[in-house]
């Protein structure tokens, strides 16, 4: 059985156009209308995901910035929160910028950057947030000494590149590293993952693990897929993630959502059998 239902939203229930297709809204009402729990697990801010769960009418808080920040998407209350210290996001930013990376903050639900450049730009076709530039970021850590929820590090845009060994192992000694796809690092604090996230979900529902199922594409989606009873891989998901999940459903163009839907009510019927 599943009474709790959560998709990531980027590769998943977005197409490439990042849109919601009618199956899939469809099949999430279909979801909803039989009393199932559902929401959003994602990489983006609050502000950037709150449309689409609108759309959808999700019936629990939407999980942001990969895990850091569970929040109501009507009442606006915050359950978790778990954002980088300033200290340690000074030492990531330097060790990305040296890396050539592009640095996005997320700070009091705004994006963060040094400047308007080619990579932000191309971020913001995407993502429609409000923006600030800073100037040097480092610097405006140790000033405000305020913490990110996460840091979104841009690789090359036109011939994406997986991270440097090197890299990967600084970063680590101080953050959690992750990926979302095309060489673009997911950075959080230690501790914070999609996977702790849920769970904390599904206990303030007090709902059992194996009742649970979730869909995800990428790698900073592994850590829910396998809390989830039921986890569930997009066809366009790498392979580690797909070796990972209980299923694979179609890819986020062919309404995999709503195909994996479909498979957990068979999967119920023939339980229930």
């Amino acid at each position: 059985m599943c009474k709790l239902f959560v998709t990531d939203a980027d590769g998943s229930l977005l197409d490439s156009n990042n849109k919601i297709s009618e199956a899939n809204i469809n099949a999430i009402n279909e979801l909803r209308s039989k009393g199932i729990i559902y929401t959003i697990a994602t990489g983006r801010m609050f502000s950037s995901i709150l449309p689409y769960a609108l759309e959808l009418k999700v019936n629990a808080p939407v999980i942001c910035f990969n895990g850091a920040l569970i929040k109501d998407a009507y009442t606006k209350k915050v359950y978790y929160y778990n954002p980088i210290q300033s200290e340690d996001a000074v030492k990531a930013i330097n060790i990305l910028r040296d890396s050539g990376y592009q640095v996005n903050l997320y700070i009091d639900d705004r994006l963060v950057v040094e400047e308007i450049n080619e990579k932000v730009e191309w971020y913001l076709s995407f993502n429609r947030v409000e923006v600030d530039a800073v100037g040097d970021l480092a610097e405006y850590i140790r000033k405000t000494g305020k913490g990110t929820a996460k840091i979104y590090a841009i690789g090359d845009i036109k011939n994406p590149a997986p991270v440097e060994p090197e890299v990967y192992d600084e970063l680590s000694k101080i953050v959690l590293v992750s990926t979302s796809g095309g060489g673009h690092l997911e950075i959080n604090a230690k501790g914070v993952s999609k996977g702790n996230a849920l769970k904390t979900l599904a206990n303030m529902y007090n709902i059992k693990r194996d009742l649970v199922a979730a869909v995800g594409d990428n790698l900073n989606d592994l850590s829910m897929i396998e809390y989830a009873g039921f986890g569930i891989a997009m066809a366009n998901a790498p392979e580690l993630v797909k070796i990972k999940a209980d299923f694979v459903t179609k890819s986020n163009n062919d309404d995999g959502v709503a195909f994996a839907i479909n498979k957990i009510f068979t999967r119920q019927q023939s339980l229930a059998v």
